[in-house]
């Protein structure tokens, strides 16, 4: 994949980056549904900062924990979180976006994720990937999922004791 833009800072510039490219395909191809498709517990509090920045938008939000799509969830804003209601409709979706906690070790294997990609329908739909740390590089994943945006994050953290 080539780099697009130059790097951004924290978890502020990895939000915007998200909003951005959203905004970007949906001007050019109008986003009626996206599908979120992480794992449970690891993946769900990304999907709620990531819901939270296209607030706005007014998109149809599908969340897929584990790629099981008779597990999907509605995700909807309140006034203060986000709120996982089961069900929704998976399928035909515009845009998919794949947390890299799925290519982590535990995770389905990538032809289960092509499986799901194909299952999931609509053979124009747009895939984003959000990761850390190159997860989907250093797991070959972008071997063999033609992305059409990817995010790779990098966060520092330093201990400090008084």
């Amino acid at each position: 994949m080539k780099k697009i833009e130059i790097e951004s800072k924290g978890i502020t510039g990895f939000l915007r980056s998200f909003k951005q490219i959203i905004e970007n395909i949906d001007k050019e191809e109008g986003i009626k549904k996206i599908v979120f498709a992480g794992n449970k517990f690891t993946c769900t509090p990304f999907v709620e900062l990531l819901t939270y920045v296209i607030r706005s938008m007014n998109k149809e939000i599908i969340y897929i924990p584990a790629i099981k799509l008779e597990e999907s969830y509605k995700v909807k804003l309140s006034d203060v979180d986000c709120d996982f209601v089961k069900g929704g409709d998976p399928y035909n979706p515009d845009l998919v976006i794949l947390m890299g906690g799925l290519a982590m070790p535990g995770g389905p294997d990538i032809s289960s994720v092509k499986v799901f990609l194909d299952k999931i329908g609509n053979d124009n739909k747009k895939i984003i990937g959000v990761c850390f740390m190159s997860i989907f590089e250093n797991s070959k994943w972008t071997d063999d999922i033609n992305f059409d945006y990817m995010i790779d994050t990098f966060m520092d953290s330093a201990i400090f004791r008084g």
